[in-house]
């Protein structure tokens, strides 16, 4: 055996070891009408869809051939089934039993799909050659493929197949979810978390790493933080229904009211609201979106909402927020000024109708940003907060207004004191 067959192997017996889950089914009740959103168009990965699959005739071939690059010769792709056939009671398990498949015909659509995967992560020149395999067309809904919730196989194939599996996911995962290289160790690398379950738990994971460099750490903020959670704490007099209460104002609204919008992280959990004397600032995340995003989006909720998944709703809490804050296309642009969304859809009323099409099925989500919504109604209730705001808003929109203001008063100034001399002449 190899050096780097043993090293695969302890891989495979050490380093992967993960508490036992299945991957489940978007529910009935989540995927009525919405076929295009949860199952494959062109590359089918596991048993869910392998089957009867339209595009086989295309995918299969290139799976093979993909298959043949990875492995090399025989003696290789045969250690590695071997390994996978060690765990193939674990990957039953996590298919909820796949019937229907022997060990074997499981074992090979295991290693088959693990290339291809490890393929579509990889990009650079790899890309090029499923391009010429699928042509353009395939690759565009590949890429929505890759990211369905019933379309995944365990994550710790890729550990198997590639010697430097830690870069790799490193490499692709940063370049996801940041657009660069910043992330340089796996969040759940040495025991420091629980491996995700497939890819599409891992991306949601990055999502809520919160980026400590971008936090705005100065003495002034943690003081007027510090303010505000007295003054939440003082109102225990409040019902559950008016703590359960989400204030409906927009980002236009609420610019309105005095409160100025800047971006806090990548963390989509990472929502502030700082309430000061006659303004306030509401932090929030950094958002990238993509025609792919609807798609994203709604099978991670799904995964949220799936079965002996232990997760905090963060997606679906998030989406929750933005469906308040974004009404119309001014809203989008309040936002995109501020460089907390980001989009390559054609316009602003696209960004709109994306976020409101991800369907969160009336989860409310209260606990993740109930301080947030509650600060966000005393500011903008108060009174003497908004007559300031619309006095500035109105009055001071442009430097020229203030120039204008200042003049005035220095020329009221000076005709007071010619009044005041003119009627009390110096000797």
């Amino acid at each position: 055996m190899t050096n780097t067959e043993e090293e695969i192997s302890r891989s495979v017996t050490v380093g992967i070891e993960s508490r036992r889950r299945k991957l489940h089914r978007v529910p009935i009740q989540l995927r009525q009408d919405k076929k295009q959103i949860y199952e494959p168009v062109v590359v089918p990965l596991g048993p869910y869809h392998q089957r009867l699959h339209p595009q086989s005739h295309l995918v299969e071939p290139l799976k093979k051939e993909l298959q043949d690059i990875v492995c090399g010769d025989t003696t290789r792709k045969s250690f590695l089934l071997s390994n996978i056939c060690e765990r193939i009671d674990e990957i039953r398990y996590f298919y909820g039993g796949a019937d229907g498949y022997t060990d074997g015909e499981l074992a090979e659509m295991m290693l088959l799909d693990a290339c291809f995967l490890m393929y579509y992560i990889e990009r650079g020149e790899t890309q090029h050659l499923i391009c010429q395999r699928l042509g353009m067309s395939g690759v565009l809904f590949m890429f929505r493929d890759m990211f369905m919730l019933e379309n995944q196989i365990p994550l710790w194939l890729i550990s198997l197949i590639h010697p430097d599996h830690n870069s790799l996911l490193c490499q692709y995962l940063s370049y996801d979810t940041f657009g660069d290289n910043r992330l340089t160790q796996l969040p759940w690398a040495n025991g420091r978390g629980e491996e995700p379950l497939h890819l599409l738990e891992a991306v949601r994971g990055i999502s809520f790493i919160l980026d400590e460099t971008q936090e705005n750490s100065s003495n002034l903020m943690r003081l007027v933080k510090k303010r505000n959670n007295l003054n939440t704490r003082k109102q225990d007099s409040r019902t559950n229904w008016q703590m359960m209460n989400t204030p409906f104002w927009s980002a236009t609204d609420l610019k309105a009211k005095g409160v100025h919008f800047s971006r806090s992280s990548y963390c989509l959990t990472d929502i502030k609201f700082e309430s000061f004397a006659w303004y306030a600032e509401l932090h929030l995340p950094f958002f990238y979106i993509t025609y792919n995003s609807k798609l994203f989006f709604s099978n991670v909720i799904a995964f949220e909402m799936s079965p002996e998944t232990d997760t905090n709703m963060g997606v679906t809490a998030y989406f929750n927020f933005m469906k308040i804050l974004i009404n119309n296309a001014k809203d989008v642009k309040v936002l995109r000024e501020k460089g907390i969304l980001y989009s390559l859809l054609a316009n602003d009323e696209e960004v709109v109708e994306m976020v409101k099409s991800v369907d969160t099925y009336g989860f409310a989500g209260d606990c993740h940003f109930k301080d947030v919504n509650m600060r966000i109604e005393k500011h903008c209730t108060s009174k003497a907060r908004t007559w300031m705001a619309e006095l500035i808003n109105t009055n001071f929109r442009s430097p020229w207004t203030v120039i204008a203001l200042a003049a005035a008063t220095l020329l009221l100034c000076l005709t007071f004191i010619q009044t005041y001399f003119t009627i009390n002449p110096t000797n």
